[in-house]
């Protein structure tokens, strides 16, 4: 009989956790715990064992206020071939306080007071402190003819700008303008030409290109009018209304796919539709222009801004739901060269725990990277406005470190 446990919090454990001085506030829905965490020591490291222990104390508190427990069982010929059990919690763990920790025989034991919220996730809690790049690349169009009435045919890149600066001036997060280049040459049945693990080797190789952490894309769906034919709106419609003659209205739509791609996996971590319609009584051969001022004043266009404005406030949460990842640029006995610097927010007295990448291959021949973890971390020593030098406790060629790999921060 094969048995698998698997432990999940928050979909990667810190990402809901937020750091603060211990101080309780009186709130109703927060439940006071006691959890303590254990990790082996490898290496002698302690650094990165307590790293590892105060993420298993975390995840022990939300476990004891919100677990949700999920079995499955696989039965062939009569026999019990597999047996999934799945526990996972959405708790959001608060204000801790380290109780005691230390060295313990081959063992690093943490002890934690905390807060613990049942059923929330990480949406606008910040997992760090550290700047997420993110590139926004062009919009590809299913319907170019749409684009006509308005002449708004800039709206692929446009909109990648637009995005742009609305994310710059967001905590947490500094985007890139990639719109220029587009993902997806078939837009019908985007993103669905990603491979069944859900991943998009374009996005990988954008990303390494850009040297950005994610990949934003997205597709122009719709924006054509509901009724080409009607008649533009005048100060006679009242008069008309009290008569019983009613218009039809000028209604546009805009309707468009965002999507969010891991830049180091490929993996899809956020997919969404949105949908917004407004009035168009521009004239036929008015040069409007997308984004515009004189877009922005129409009814339609504000619409379109209110859908923008909750594309970039889902974007944002899903970032920030996700870990500080950065590339490992180049080794060099027991440093290590970090592709991000103070730009990213990092900062000399840093962990980052080290992981090791390799590309693989499925059944079906498709490539995916597998991320490893190495069990340690690194302290960073110096800082420069793009890359940072980090030390380990063991030289790199122990863990067989390449150019590439990566440092994780939660």
């Amino acid at each position: 009989m094969i048995r698998f446990i698997r432990f999940t919090v928050c979909a990667w454990l810190l990402f809901c956790v937020s750091y603060a001085p211990f101080g309780f506030a009186a709130d109703m829905n927060l439940v006071q715990v006691d959890a303590e965490g254990i990790s082996p020591i490898e290496y002698n490291d302690e650094n990165s064992a307590r790293l590892r222990a105060m993420r298993n104390a975390i995840e022990n508190a939300s476990m004891q206020v919100s677990a949700n427990v999920q079995s499955t069982q696989v039965i062939e010929n009569g026999n019990l071939t597999v047996d999934y059990l799945r526990i996972n919690s959405a708790a959001k763990v608060t204000d801790i306080r380290i109780i005691s920790e230390g060295r313990d025989g081959d063992l690093y034991r943490v002890r934690i007071m905390a807060k613990v919220s049942p059923d929330q996730i990480c949406a606008n809690v910040m997992a760090n402190h550290y700047r997420k790049s993110v590139a926004i690349t062009g919009f590809s169009m299913e319907h170019p003819e749409h684009a006509t009435l308005g002449h708004l045919g800039a709206v692929d890149r446009s909109l990648a700008a637009l995005l742009v600066n609305d994310l710059n001036g967001r905590q947490g997060i500094r985007a890139l303008s990639a719109n220029y280049m587009t993902l997806y040459p078939n837009t019908p049945n985007a993103p669905t030409q990603i491979s069944p693990r859900m991943t998009l080797t374009r996005a990988v190789s954008a990303a390494k290109d850009l040297g950005v952490q994610f990949v934003v894309s997205g597709v122009i769906r719709d924006m054509a009018m509901e009724n080409p034919e009607a008649p533009r709106a005048s100060n006679w419609d009242k008069w008309l209304k009290r008569v019983g003659v009613t218009k039809a209205k000028r209604t546009r739509h805009f309707v468009f796919d965002v999507f969010v791609h891991d830049g180091y996996s490929g993996a899809l971590v956020f997919q969404s539709r949105y949908r917004t319609y407004g009035l168009w009584n521009e004239r036929n051969n008015t040069e409007v222009g997308f984004g515009t001022a004189k877009y922005f004043s129409t009814d339609y266009g504000q619409q379109v801004r209110v859908l923008l404005n909750q594309a970039v406030a889902d974007i944002q949460t899903t970032v920030q739901c996700q870990p500080f990842m950065a590339t490992i640029a180049q080794v060099d006995g027991n440093r290590i060269f970090v592709s991000s610097g103070a730009e990213s927010g990092l900062r000399p007295g840093d962990f980052l725990s080290v992981y090791r990448t390799s590309q693989k291959f499925d059944r079906q021949g498709d490539s995916f990277w597998q991320i490893i973890d190495t069990r340690l971390a690194a302290e960073v020593k110096q800082v420069q406005p793009y890359y940072a030098v980090a030390e380990m406790a063991i030289g790199v060629e122990r863990l067989n470190l390449q150019v590439d790999d990566l440092v994780m921060a939660w």
